[in-house]
């Protein structure tokens, strides 16, 4: 499956990927789509991204006013399977907060399902 996620949806997807607790198998697989989804140094810079300590937990920021462009990346029937289990079981905060970059993604993900 082919998707285009703009650098909010990869950072936040990278976040949540790295939240899952699982065996060591699946992490490796998991840290395989992080490394991929990933913001390289020049897209980092670009959208002014810093890592931050807080409470001894890297926290990532960025600035909201800029942008780059979307990407596109290809993901096996295995890992959209880790993708979607990763949202489906996600206890969002901010949902409203959220809506802008996780609805796409659903759309996306789920849209055989919602039909």
């Amino acid at each position: 499956m082919k998707l285009r996620l703009d650098h909010t949806q990869r950072l936040n997807l990278h976040a949540l990927l790295g939240a899952q607790r699982e065996d060591v198998g699946s992490i490796r697989a998991i840290w395989a789509i992080q490394d991929r989804i990933a913001l390289d140094a020049d897209e980092e810079k670009a959208v002014a991204l810093k890592r931050e300590i807080v409470a001894g937990q890297e926290r990532v920021v960025w600035n909201p006013a800029l942008s780059i462009q979307a990407r596109e990346f290809e993901f096996t029937d295995v890992e959209v399977a880790r993708v979607k289990a990763a949202l489906q079981s996600w206890d969002s905060y901010g949902a409203g907060a959220d809506r802008k970059w996780l609805e796409p993604l659903l759309r996306s993900l789920f849209s055989t399902e919602l039909r």
